[in-house]
């Protein structure tokens, strides 16, 4: 029989024994525990293209850099970043798998941006590559016109419009007579007659825009009256008459825009040496009402309306005075802002306007003296720049510009120094 005190040895022995184990247990779990190691960020990249400091780069560049290898193995997407700061915020594509983005969207012209690229793992760690700095091109006008001769005859104070995914000009004054013919092109050399005689009066000196998915035709000159009528048509073919008689004065050499749902006729020359600053809405193109307001801006006609950061735009034009070079905005159409009263440009009139690259374009006309081809730009109305100082097409006046395809158009009008020539060439510029 063993004794009491062996007995309490063994027993000792293996609590000491299960303690021992129980420590180098938790010893061990605490060792695990210490040493584990956290995900980690992508490593670091490099930019290839396009290359620091380019210049004269396309403005739907394809940018490219090396792939970030992900220490842990997670996949790895990147996010391309582009705009006018140092260290650019503006996110143009995000979820990229591939090392090459190809911009769908243009960039603006002739700006210095920078880009950058920041590479992430599906763990939400990212690494930011360098940045890189790149000055898009200028606009391009090639040296030879899209066409010299249209099928259209030559022409001035006529209208264009872009609708239905084409181009179109509508009537004007060939130095002969005035005419009411109605053509469309979808790549601005090839011309198609859609009408040759439209139902309204021949005439020129009108505008036509697109409203409610239907091209306006708004007042005009027969050569002896001023018009006061007002077609539409949804195919250029067939016309309505959408009123006879509109309630504002009869109208040429005034212009019109599609504003906050609303048709607006502002200024005009109404009769000979009568011009005027009103302005008129419409919701329907039918039923006119004057807006009541005494706008501050002179009595004008050959001037321009757009619509640009949702406001409208008056510039330049004629008036008793002679020739204007001001810019005036409205938000609403009733309160008016002059933005400048005289800009750089010496003076104009019988010019074309378009919004294009986000800035507003003024594409030649008449100063004071002569035709011009100048085309300036702005991004507030206030400061002008000249954008090409050698145009390749020649002077003109009286022409129409539209924007179509990510270009802007230059069709017709009167050319040369003095406007002695009557043309039906088409020009584009991107």
């Amino acid at each position: 029989m063993k004794s009491k005190r062996n007995n309490f040895a063994f027993l000792s022995s293996i609590a000491l024994a299960f303690t021992l184990l129980n420590c180098s247990s938790d010893d061990n779990a605490i060792t695990i525990q210490e040493t584990e190691t956290p995900n980690q960020a992508p490593e670091a990249f490099s930019l290839i293209g396009v290359a620091d400091a380019a210049t004269q780069v396309t403005v739907t560049p394809t940018f490219s850099w090396n792939a970030s290898t992900d220490p842990d193995g997670d996949p790895v997407t990147y996010e391309l970043f582009v705009d006018g700061n140092s260290n650019p915020t503006t996110s143009i594509a995000n979820n990229i798998n591939d090392t090459s983005f190809t911009s769908e969207e243009r960039l603006p012209l002739n700006q210095g941006l920078f880009w950058k690229v920041v590479a992430s793992d599906t763990e939400g760690n990212t690494t930011s590559s360098e940045t890189f700095s790149l000055t898009t091109r200028n606009l391009q006008i090639s040296e030879n016109p899209v066409t010299a001769n249209a099928a259209f005859s030559e022409r001035t104070d006529h209208s264009s419009v872009v609708f239905n995914n084409k181009m179109w000009v509508i009537g004007g004054y060939d130095g002969a007579a005035h005419l009411n013919d109605v053509w469309q092109s979808s790549d601005g050399e090839t011309w198609t007659q859609v009408t040759a005689e439209a139902p309204f009066h021949r005439r020129s000196g009108h505008i036509s825009v697109v409203f409610n998915n239907e091209i306006y035709v708004i007042g005009g000159f027969t050569g002896v009256d001023f018009l006061r009528d007002i077609w539409k048509s949804s195919d250029g073919e067939t016309w309505t008459k959408t009123t006879g008689a509109s309630p504002f004065p009869s109208s040429g050499l005034h212009s019109a825009i599609v504003f906050k749902d609303k048709l607006w006729v502002i200024g005009s020359l109404n009769a000979p040496a009568k011009s005027s600053n009103n302005i008129w809405q419409s919701t329907d193109g039918e039923t006119w009402t004057p807006v009541n307001v005494t706008v501050p801006f002179p009595e004008r006609y050959r001037h321009t309306s757009m619509v640009y950061d949702d406001k409208i735009w008056i510039i330049g034009g004629r008036s008793s005075i002679g020739v204007l070079n001001d810019v005036w905005q409205s938000t609403d159409g009733n309160n008016w802002t002059e933005v400048i009263k005289e800009t750089a440009i010496e003076g104009i009139s019988d010019h074309t306007v378009v919004v294009f690259d986000d800035k507003m374009w003024i594409i030649s006309g008449r100063d004071n003296k002569i035709s011009t081809n100048r085309i300036w730009q702005s991004t507030d109305g206030k400061t002008w720049s000249q954008v090409i100082t050698e145009v390749p097409f020649n002077e003109r006046i009286e022409h129409t510009s539209v924007v179509f395809n990510d270009k802007i158009w230059v069709i017709g009008g009167r050319g040369g120094i003095l406007a002695d020539s009557y043309l039906n060439d088409v020009w584009s510029m991107d």
